[in-house]
């Protein structure tokens, strides 16, 4: 049944929209339309008075840009309403003006929000100040006034919302729909040191009310990529070089109070700390930057929520502190990354968060004892030097230290220490290449941890590096990807062999003839990869409808292991999967699009036994109106998990047949 249905569906939804609607021709070009160009001017400083209302004189010195051409959910068709802006910059701000044309200015969408939830009708500019054609910074403004803000990596695969610059706009509401004043300094951008410069820019504008969106720049949906895409800005010169030092100390006293607890000195009540540190910013070139810190406050960073997972396998925590969220695009490095998603997907080689967490220890505590022990590792000092430069080399260098910790341990008022966390350093080398405008990126990655003596049972050294590379071809619709890397471990007898026993391998398991215990071992080595190739994009046929599909495996061989600065759910593993998708990207009778998807998975481990099938297949469909619907079938006919019984035989989990879901 699972491997007749696919068919069945690609084949109704291609005569439903032949009998329904005529194909529309701006879907069928081959290549992506002409870049586009707009030309800024340069204006005195303070010529501009941020009120949102567009009144100042110099904004009429330029002609606007508009012509805006409707990305959804009718690709290619000119939008409901206009939409116009302007660009000017001083020697300090870039300066975007914003006139959009409603009729029916009391229909907006005003909604208020925190930051980043883009509530309501909103405009936005994305800006590719390096002009690599594969990162932008995005800056989202609500016709409410909220900011919204992300950074764009990988030609628009990652949006990352929790960068957050400092910039400013203001809004207004009149006769004619709305305007928009945005104000960004050159300090949040990134940019090289040509005295005349060009930007890739893109400027997208919501009409709430009709979840439509319009683009300066037409990007037809049925293409591949987004920043590579993007129109250019001209008529930048002589940039601020933005060479300047930043820095910001803190003095942060604290007191707590809470409940006694009887006989414990360290819980009489309350508590008390005061502590110090810098954070700054060192701007190298416009395009170089050194972050430092010394003794880092991440004290109003927003708390992680309450998780618990009982099925042996570690909980993700996603990254909120400021200093590791500079150049994150550059630091993370997703082992496999595929279209269908998995469990594999959440590996990474570096995971910032094992930078002071939690110790590793615990205090041995004998009969009326009490313990003081720390709830995070202090970092004494960590440096981060990231950017790009103009011959399309990205570079990231961070270098980390903690503080060795002591649990302070007290008996009927006799005072000792337990080591619970020793002094280590951690280190993360970046680097990629790009050529051909970003067609083709060759780049390297190593990691390395190393400890001082004192808890034998911990890795002593951790490595681990690779080599990567992407190639697009044929208008970026084809993509192959290939990543190669290795892991080594070394240290105490006791701690390879706890590494050989952890959850991600158990070694000591039964039914495992190519693995086994080794006590005497004092080191691990092994490697992953990760090899797919997929189509993206596409010409569209009569129909209007694009086949894309993403074909690949990746491993994790039984003794790589990263955890020590990474982040890994299990080893001895090697994953097959396949997605491949019918997608009709424009409106037909009271749909606005429609989508079939087909998903497959299989897993197996170095001993070649079969773990896992999955099949999956799926329908979705918008409708004009803004709702939409969808179902999906599942097949899950063999199902081995390899530490469910935590280090006992395999487990045989029970078969999920053909199972339906819909919404």
């Amino acid at each position: 049944m699972k491997f007749h249905l696919l068919p069945c569906l690609f084949f109704l939804l291609r005569c439903f929209s032949a009998f329904t609607q005529p194909p529309n021709p701006a879907l069928h070009a081959g290549a992506d339309p002409i870049k586009r160009q707009y030309f800024t001017q340069k204006i005195t400083a303070g010529a501009i008075d941020l009120d949102g209302k567009l009144d100042e004189a110099i904004w009429q010195s330029i002609p606007p840009g508009g012509d805006f051409i409707e990305f959804q959910p009718d690709d290619g068709t000119p939008p409901s309403h206009p939409t116009e802006f302007r660009i000017l910059y001083d020697d300090k701000f870039l300066y975007i003006g914003f006139r959009i044309f409603d009729p029916a200015p009391d229909s907006l969408v005003a909604r208020m929000g925190r930051r980043d939830e883009f509530p309501g009708d909103w405009v936005e500019i994305n800006i590719d100040s390096y002009h690599d054609l594969r990162t932008a910074f995005s800056f989202t403004f609500s016709c409410s006034g909220v900011r919204g803000d992300e950074f764009i990596s990988n030609n628009g695969e990652n949006w990352d919302s929790n960068w957050n610059p400092i910039w400013d706009g203001r809004s207004n509401i009149d006769s004619l729909g709305w305007t928009a004043e945005v104000k960004i300094p050159f300090s949040q951008l990134r940019y090289n040191n040509d005295p005349e410069q060009v930007w890739g820019f893109q400027i997208q504008r919501l009409l709430f009310r009709k979840n439509e969106r319009s683009t300066f720049q037409h990007i037809p949906q049925t293409g591949s990529g987004w920043v590579s895409r993007f129109a250019e800005l001209h008529g930048l010169r002589n940039l601020p070089a933005n060479k300047g030092v930043e820095i910001a100390p803190y003095l942060l006293a604290q007191t707590e109070h809470f409940e006694k607890e009887a006989g414990n000195p360290f819980a009489d009540g309350s508590r008390q700390k005061v502590t110090a540190g810098v954070d700054g910013k060192f701007a190298v070139t416009r395009d170089l930057i050194l972050d430092y810190t010394v003794n880092p406050d991440f004290g109003q960073v927003e708390a992680d929520p309450g998780a618990v997972r009982l099925d042996g396998y570690q909980i993700f925590f996603s990254e909120r502190r400021p200093f590791f969220m500079e150049s994150r695009n550059l630091f993370d490095y997703n082992l496999t990354g595929s279209a269908t998603g998995f469990d594999y997907d959440s590996d990474l080689l570096f995971y910032s968060r094992r930078i002071g967490g939690a110790p590793h220890g615990r205090p041995n505590l004998g009969p009326g004892e009490f313990a003081d022990v720390p709830q995070a590792t202090s970092i004494l000092g960590a440096a981060k030097f990231s950017g790009k430069t103009k011959k399309g080399w990205s570079i990231g260098i961070l270098e980390s230290v903690t503080q060795r910790e002591n649990a302070h341990i007290d008996h009927n008022g006799e005072r000792r220490k337990e080591l619970v966390e020793p002094q280590t350093n951690y280190f993360v080398g970046r680097l990629m290449k790009d050529f051909d405008a970003g067609n083709t990126i060759f780049g390297a990655v190593l990691t390395a941890v190393n400890r001082e003596k004192g808890m034998d049972w911990l890795h002593r050294n951790a490595y681990s590096g690779g080599v990567d590379f992407q190639h697009f071809w044929k208008n970026r619709w084809w993509n192959v990807t290939g990543k190669l890397l290795f892991s080594q471990v070394n240290g105490s007898a006791e701690a390879i062999l706890q590494t050989q026993q952890s959850f991600e391998r158990f070694f000591q398991r039964p039914n495992a003839p190519h693995i086994d215990v080794d006590p005497t071992r004092t080191a691990l080595t092994g490697t992953s990869g990760t090899f797919k190739i997929g189509k993206y994009g596409g010409k569209p046929d009569r129909l209007g409808g694009i086949v894309k599909f993403e074909v690949g495996g990746t491993w994790r061989s039984p003794e790589f292991e990263v955890n020590d600065i990474g982040f890994m759910q299990t080893a001895d593993e090697i994953n097959h999967f396949v997605w491949a998708s019918y997608q009709i990207l424009r409106p037909i009778s009271v749909f606005r699009t429609l989508r079939a998807n087909y998903n497959h998975w299989f897993k197996w481990d170095f001993g070649g036994q079969h773990l896992f099938t999955f099949y999956n297949v799926n329908a979705h469909a918008f409708f004009q109106n803004n709702w939409g619907t969808g179902f999906g079938l599942f097949l899950n006919p063999h199902d081995i998990s390899n530490n469910a019984l935590r280090g006992g035989a395999p487990l045989r989990r029970p078969t999920r047949e053909v199972a339906a879901s819909g919404t």
